[in-house]
């Protein structure tokens, strides 16, 4: 890895200004890891951007976290590509340019100096990306990021790419590759990366490090915690990490809404018939209400099914998106297992790790038995 962070160093090293793109629905880790990395680069004089789609808000849990002045974070990156019009004025010269915005249509007037304008004297080409590169925060590949891949596909086959991830589905696609499969998080990666190269680390970085170890590893309890973890997160407390804080602001300051809601599951926690290890639970549009829930906590609430009940392999929550019509979030993670949409229909893959299955049912009881039947090739592996 020390190869990777030395060409890590070298690219950033002639960048001014970086773009950092996370996958969409990103974990707070990613996020965690981004921040940090934005904080170093403020150090080095580099301006960043960071940019990702993230429509259920899970990141706004760090939203105690501080920014850098000289990053902006943005959700879309279509616009940031001009288009060049050239004109040849060695020999007509250009006396003035006016435009008009119509509903439809956007007009550039050119003025030539006589006559008209030879065809053969201007051209148009795209200009300059007003980036230098690119670092990917946990992504397996390109694709990972969703909607702002497709806004401009070009972008990522123009830029070098520095590809930071801890996954082993992990593609290599960038020219930079720093994969660790074995670390806690992105954050810890990222962590390692700083440390390597300026020997220390900034206090808002660490404490933006930590931030995302402490929530990736549920503060030091689960299986992603390992000796390399709460070793780097000892060295970010001495940076000025202030673990109370973080953990004040990721456990004790829970919105009341969600806590209701938490509670609303918990009283429709069950296992399943077929193993004790599928952990269920249901949400209805009435509890929602009731609870006065945002529509990012019915995630939070899935993540918690599994911080909670550790002996869990398969999480299933059952959500009444509107009334008689549900969906299963479905967690895979501790078994393993990615559900094939061949085998399985009407399934979506979200990211961490998450499926999302449409149902036909218009009750909850029936809703639980569909899901169930569905996903029953797989729930019988569960050992």
């Amino acid at each position: 890895m020390q190869s990777e962070i030395k060409q890590f160093n070298k690219l950033i090293s002639q960048s001014k200004h970086i773009l950092i793109l996370l996958p969409e629905n990103p974990k707070p880790d990613y996020f965690c890891a981004a921040l940090a990395f934005a904080h170093f680069f403020d150090v080095k004089n580099i301006k960043t951007t960071i940019a990702f789609k993230d429509p259920y808000e899970q990141t706004s849990i760090m939203s105690f976290l501080s920014q850098p002045q000289t990053t902006e974070i943005i959700d879309s990156i279509a616009g940031t590509r001009d288009l060049i019009l050239t004109f040849n004025t060695k020999y007509n010269k250009i006396l003035g340019v006016k435009t008009e915005q119509t509903d439809d249509e956007f007009k550039i007037y050119v003025t030539p100096e006589k006559g008209m304008i030879d065809s053969r004297d201007f051209s148009f080409v795209p200009g300059k990306f007003p980036y230098d590169a690119i670092v990917t925060v946990g992504a397996t590949d390109k694709e990972d990021m969703g909607k702002l891949y497709e806004e401009i596909p070009d972008i990522f086959y123009e830029l070098p790419i520095i590809n930071i991830d801890n996954k082993s589905a992990n593609e290599q696609f960038g020219q930079v590759n720093i994969v660790d499969i074995v670390a806690s998080s992105t954050s810890e990666i990222a962590g390692n990366i700083i440390e390597n190269i300026d020997g220390q680390i900034s206090n808002s970085g660490a404490q933006c490090l930590l931030a995302g170890i402490i929530n990736e590893t549920h503060s030091f309890q689960n299986q992603k915690t390992t000796p390399q973890s709460m070793t780097l997160a000892s060295r970010l407390i001495d940076y000025g990490a202030n673990q109370q804080v973080i953990i004040r602001n990721l456990y004790r300051n829970l919105p009341f809404s969600l806590l209701q809601l938490w509670g609303k599951a918990l009283s429709n926690l069950t296992t399943s018939e077929y193993n004790e290890k599928i952990i269920i639970s249901s949400i209805t549009q009435k509890d929602i209400i009731q609870t006065k829930a945002a529509p990012h906590h019915v995630y939070e609430i899935l993540d918690k099914m599994k911080e909670n009940y550790p002996i869990g392999k398969i999480f299933i929550l059952l959500y009444e998106i509107e009334e008689g019509s549900f969906v299963a979030l479905v967690n895979t993670q501790q078994a393993n297992i990615v559900i094939d949409k061949a085998v399985v229909s009407n399934i979506v893959q979200l990211p961490n790790n998450v499926h999302k299955l449409t149902l036909i049912s218009k009750n909850k009881k029936d809703a639980v038995k569909e899901a169930q039947t569905m996903l029953l090739p797989y729930l019988r592996k569960i050992k």
